[in-house]
């Protein structure tokens, strides 16, 4: 399919894409970093306004950069500032139509259609009709994907500059006359610079594919000109590329002696403790070193257009200096943050992102019922494209491996695609927030399913065949994406049992707080006591911001008072109402009791098979299971287990001890305290009685057994304290449940993950 009825054809594909998720965008609950670019948005916006007042020169001071462009530091936002203003300018469009949070989410909607469009438009003028429909079908009905594309996010732009990359490549490559699209491709990865690091990784497969197809048949063609035009051209470009990289290099070295000047211990130098409206270190370099590489690109393509004779297309080599001309000028050009003082800020950026782990958080994970931090076992990104993809798309993208037309080499460049990120999954990298990190696969294994369609349609070779295999793939998907709506982002397929039973099986149930839907919302509001007080469960999952966002876009009551960092109970005020999403991979002591407590409010819908996903404890519940934690909880001081990997692998092949387990953090083994579990089995009265003293006096003197349990309970001095102040009354109550169901308590707390109460025999209470 070519000219009018290709576009005709796409522009279909996107206005059906837009019309599938536009019409859902506020279904979805306010998630965990919404606010966060949300408050990066609304600062970048001020400088925005200031500039349309013609105040040009002061907000281009570069204090003024840093504060209304807070992308691209250490903070609330180390992403740079591309989705974020696309974002905002769905907002500005959107504004006055939709609410603030699903008019920025607009901007993820479409460049989601924009990415099926792509695909679609993509194979449909290489292919046929039905290929292009059954691949863009397959990425439309994909639910992870669908959820993604309801966010305020960086990740769905990642998506479509992969795409837009590859598809760039490809055409830049392969077809007649292509410079624009060669030059499109250096923009594209130029402004993948300014999305995130994550999409630049878009460069592995297309140097990989030209390492081994283009530079093999340069060095057989033995062209003595084209050798020598680019060694000059890559030399000429890299040399101030190079300069640069040094720079930074040396200024990241430059901020640790600012900090230790300052009375920073050497342990603790890191991108973290940087202050850039502080630490200034010096450079000769000018941000505009990385316009050199362009203005040489320029100089070139100008002699090459002035010559007599000139040479042969070389797209390889077209290719591999538009990357170098586009990418650094448009990283920098990019970010108005990095305008002034370009390097030392590049070099903090550079700092936090090739040194994730300890300037940034770990971030916890549970995998098949074992929690890890930072990175999961290498086969992580397999089983979970094998789990959350639908089956009938999964089966026809396997099908696909085997009926592509293998022929044509563009197969084989799109499984070097897919592979690229769950590769580096293999390898000690950030695992964390399921599939999100790795969302480009999901495009490649899209077209997969479109050729595998295409290959059983010609095994069957009937006229009724193409729509039968179509509907096959196609229906069954977008059956599970509407049975799963509004809640896509914990989609399983029916390989594991859906959520239910990828839950059971140790996955994480719900993540992003989505599941806090308006209508949740409004239960709380129609529910909760005026004025009443709320604290998340765990502060390791608590989302900072938000509950603020949620109360002044007006869908949460104003007057409800949110406690974020224990003030309620440290003042000795009552016990809060504490909220819980089941979040298995932050669960401690305290938050697996909890969650077999009777919930005051509970939601758990069908789509999760009758899971509960969201739950409300009320004060006197929280103090009970707060008590209980007190009483039985405690970490195990065991050694960890030796590594697993023979000796002579991690002697001579470290790297692969990864596929025996090694090389992952899994956090401490659990534990129980025995003392007090022997001590309700062994005396029962006397420990009521230690409890109830302890409760009405609020001090163990005067009672032997009260001493003895006060030992046990200062394991955790504080917590301790802020029971005894809020509501003593909850250690006897706890000690009952503890007397009744001693070995629930033991399950719960050496079980990693949350446990239905059911299998307990009832709620602990």
């Amino acid at each position: 399919m070519t000219g009018r009825r290709w576009w005709i054809a796409c522009a279909l594909v996107f206005c059906a894409t837009l019309a599938a998720t536009a019409p859902s965008v506020g279904d979805f609950g306010l998630t965990y970093d919404e606010p966060a670019y949300r408050y990066s948005q609304m600062r970048s916006i001020q400088w925005w306004e200031r500039l349309s007042h013609g105040e040009f020169r002061a907000i281009m001071e570069p204090d003024a950069l840093l504060y209304y462009w807070p992308y691209a530091q250490h903070g609330i936002n180390f992403h740079p500032p591309l989705a974020g203003q696309l974002n905002l300018l769905t907002y500005k469009l959107f504004g006055g139509v939709l609410k603030d949070i699903p008019a920025r989410r607009m901007a993820s909607v479409i460049e989601f259609s924009l990415t099926v469009t792509i695909l679609f438009g993509f194979l449909v003028r290489r292919y046929d009709g039905w290929t292009g429909i059954v691949a863009a079908g397959s990425l439309l009905l994909m639910p992870r994907l669908f959820g993604q594309a309801h966010l305020i996010d960086t990740d769905t732009p990642g998506l479509l500059l992969w795409a837009a990359a590859t598809c760039a490549f490809w055409k830049g490559l392969t077809e007649p006359n292509a410079g624009r699209w060669r030059v499109a491709l250096g923009v594209i990865v130029g402004l993948a610079f300014v999305e995130k690091m994550g999409a630049v990784l878009v460069v592995l497969p297309i140097l990989g594919w030209l390492a081994l197809t283009a530079l093999p048949r340069s060095i057989a063609r033995r062209d003595r000109s084209a050798w020598v035009d680019g060694l000059i051209a890559t030399t000429a470009m890299l040399v101030p590329l190079g300069l640069a990289y040094r720079e930074i290099r040396r200024l990241e070295i430059a901020y640790l002696t600012l900090q230790s000047r300052l009375g920073v211990t050497a342990k603790d130098l890191s991108p973290a403790r940087t202050d850039l409206f502080r630490d200034h270190p010096q450079t000769w370099m000018p941000g505009a070193i990385l316009l050199v590489p362009l203005l040489i690109w320029l100089l070139r393509g100008l002699f090459l257009r002035l010559r007599r004779r000139p040479p042969a297309p070389r797209p390889a080599l077209e290719i591999w200096l538009a990357l170098l001309a586009f990418g650094p000028a448009i990283a920098w050009l990019g970010n108005p943050g990095w305008w002034r003082e370009a390097l030392p800020r590049l070099a903090h950026y550079h700092a936090i992102s090739m040194a994730r782990r300890g300037v940034l958080p770990d971030i916890q994970i549970i995998y098949f019922g074992q929690i890890y931090e930072y990175s999961l076992p290498w086969h992580n990104a397999w089983v979970l494209i094998a789990i959350t993809v639908p089956a009938s798309i999964l089966l026809a993208s396997i099908a696909g491996l085997f009926l592509a037309p293998w022929r044509d080499r563009l197969p084989l460049f799109f499984v070097l695609n897919l592979i690229t990120l769950p590769v580096m999954r293999m390898l000690p990298t950030p695992a964390h927030d399921g599939v999100r990190l790795f969302l480009p696969t999901f495009f490649f294994l899209a077209a997969f399913a479109g050729w595998g369609t295409r290959g059983l349609a010609r095994l069957i070779n009937r006229r009724w065949a193409w729509p039968v295999v179509a509907g096959a793939v196609l229906l069954p998907a977008a059956w599970g994406l509407i049975r799963v709506h509004p809640y896509e982002l914990s989609y399983y397929n029916e390989i594991i049992g859906g959520p239910r039973g990828a839950w059971e099986k140790g996955f994480e149930l719900s993540y992003w707080y989505d599941a806090f839907t308006d209508d949740v919302l409004a239960d709380l509001n129609a529910r909760l006591p005026r004025g009443a007080s709320l604290m998340y469960a765990n502060e390791k999952s608590e989302p900072i911001m938000v509950p603020q966002d949620q109360q002044l876009l007006g869908v949460l009551r104003g007057d409800l008072q949110f406690d974020l960092n224990d003030s309620f109970l440290k003042s000795g005020r009552s016990f809060p109402y504490l909220m819980q999403l089941t979040h298995d991979s932050k669960a401690d002591g305290f938050t697996r009791i909890l969650f077999v407590m009777t919930p005051w409010y509970s939601h758990a819908p069908r789509q999760f098979g009758g899971a509960r996903v969201v739950a409300v404890f009320d004060p006197v519940v929280a103090s009970r299971a707060w008590a209980l934690q007190l009483l039985v909880d405690r970490e195990d001081h065991s050694p960890p287990d030796p590594p697993a990997a023979p000796d002579w692998i991690r002697k001579n092949a470290p790297p692969l001890a990864r596929l025996w387990g090694d090389g992952v953090t899994k956090v401490p083994r659990l534990g129980v305290e025995p003392t007090v579990l022997d001590w309700a089995r062994d005396d029962p009265e006397s420990l009521r009685a230690a409890a109830r003293w302890i409760a009405t006096k609020k001090t163990a003197e005067g009672s032997e057994p009260a001493r003895r349990l006060m030992a046990v309970l200062n394991r955790y001095r504080n917590r301790t304290a802020m029971l005894l102040r809020a509501r003593p009354e909850a250690l006897p109550e706890a000690v009952e449940i503890l007397i009744r169901r001693p070995e629930a308590l033991r399950r719960i707390l050496l079980h990693q993950a949350y446990l239905d109460p059911k299998t307990i025999g009832g709620y602990l209470d």
